[in-house]
């Protein structure tokens, strides 16, 4: 399996590339149209009771992988990657289908749940098959990278189709919908899944290395940065949900078409993608990145701040890039540095990340709603703003404990260690 990349680097890399590009293409799809359905699904719908199920609907796909990424992880380790890339894959698509026939709230609520679910078995086996079969610290960076712009490039689609769907059938009876081309263009992105789960089958089966460390100290010394990198991803998943959540709410308050809205959404997965594609190009070295993320906290936290200024489409154009730039920075950033302080199996550590971002990203979008709900809308992105800028300088400390880190005998896992 170690020398996977090695003999057919772009059939694994495309098989993993297109994977994540289809699990990101599936949750960007829904979000502009999500207040749509829930409209559609209230016997007595009010801006309130719409406000609160978009973000419980949003963080429901956010929650899902608390209760599974983690296990998936240990199984991905214990029984290799390929069989649970395939599994995840195609239960998100049989998922997703059924999320385009939404019976009930109830049942929009579950397929939610379900989708999130199989969604966390996919990225943390991806980031660790790279993990494992890549040593050079370069070609595992730009890997990295490649799968993270393929999770933009889906957010990116995502929401355009999503726009235009509801643009093209807005009209429409509900019970028409679901009969029509609005379930055909969602069962596009079910097909997609179907497809990267036959795709996943160029990844070569078998059981992973084997990681352990040398000595009990390693382990002690690793903790304290992995904590604080599990900690920050976290505070950037809630960032990044709140953001979504609230941006969608804000645009209602402001007139914004859902078609607008997911131009918007739109223009904040390019300026990701490009975040991502520069921070992991042959112009940056991976061992540099951890000097970027203080500074992006904090760009991200005025960014947020700055969406109370707008009082139009055009007004939210500068607080939203400055958003995801920082967010397409970091992403992928506390990803790369998780994967090398990895004390567990590489898909066992990932998974354990995806299980915080899911709390972060929960608790985000969730929050959104409430406090969009029960306070003024400053407090819903004035609050989140202090949470970042508290992450900011608490990630003033990462560099030093990876430095430490790095210094810990036996704590690259046989990795070539970055200097």
């Amino acid at each position: 399996m170690a020398s996977t990349l090695e003999r057919r680097p772009s059939r694994a890399l495309a098989a993993l590339v297109f994977s994540a590009f289809v699990i990101a293409l599936g949750y960007g799809t829904i979000l502009p149209v999500l207040p749509q359905m829930v409209q559609r699904l209230l016997s007595a719908p009010n801006p309130v009771d719409i406000a609160r199920h978009t973000g419980f609907l949003t963080a429901a796909f956010a929650v899902a992988p608390l209760a599974t990424a983690f296990p998936w992880g240990r199984l991905s380790d214990r029984y290799g990657r390929r069989p649970i890339l395939i599994l995840g894959l195609a239960g998100f698509a049989v998922t997703f289908a059924a999320t385009t026939i939404p019976l009930s709230l109830t049942f929009l609520y579950v397929m939610r749940l379900l989708n999130g679910g199989f969604s966390a078995a996919v990225l943390p086996s991806a980031f660790a098959f790279i993990a494992d079969t890549e040593a050079d610290e370069q070609r595992r960076a730009r890997a990295f990278g490649r799968i993270s712009v393929a999770s933009s490039l889906g957010l990116l689609a995502g929401p355009m189709v999503g726009g235009l769907a509801w643009q093209w059938l807005g009209t429409m009876p509900f019970d028409e919908m679901s009969n029509g081309a609005f379930l055909l263009s969602f069962l596009v992105t079910g097909g997609a899944a179907v497809a990267a789960a036959t795709v996943a089958r160029a990844i070569e089966g078998g059981p992973p290395p084997q990681q352990k460390r040398d000595d009990v100290e390693s382990v002690a010394v690793a903790k304290s940065g992995e904590f604080l990198l599990l900690g920050l991803a976290a505070v950037l998943a809630a960032g990044l949900g709140l953001f979504e959540v609230g941006l969608t709410l804000r645009s209602r308050t402001l007139s914004i078409t859902p078609t607008e809205l997911g131009s918007m959404f739109a223009m904040c997965m390019a300026v990701m993608l490009i975040a991502q594609g520069i921070v992991f190009s042959r112009l940056v070295k991976p061992e540099t990145t951890r000097w970027l993320v203080a500074p992006a906290f904090g760009v991200m936290a005025v960014g947020l701040a700055l969406v109370l200024v707008a009082r139009a489409s055009d007004g939210l154009l500068i607080p939203t890039s400055m958003v995801a730039a920082s967010g397409g920075l970091l992403a992928p950033t506390l990803t790369y540095w998780i994967s090398w302080i990895a004390k567990r199996g590489h898909a066992a550590e990932l998974g354990l990340q995806s299980t915080v971002t899911s709390v972060g990203q929960a608790l985000g979008s969730a929050g959104a709603g409430l406090l969009y709900e029960s306070f003024d809308v400053s407090v819903a992105f004035l609050a989140p703003a202090a949470v970042l800028a508290i992450a900011a300088l608490a990630s003033l400390q990462l560099s030093r404990r990876l430095d430490i880190t790095r210094a810990a005998p036996g704590i690259s896992n046989g990795k070539s260690v970055p200097e």
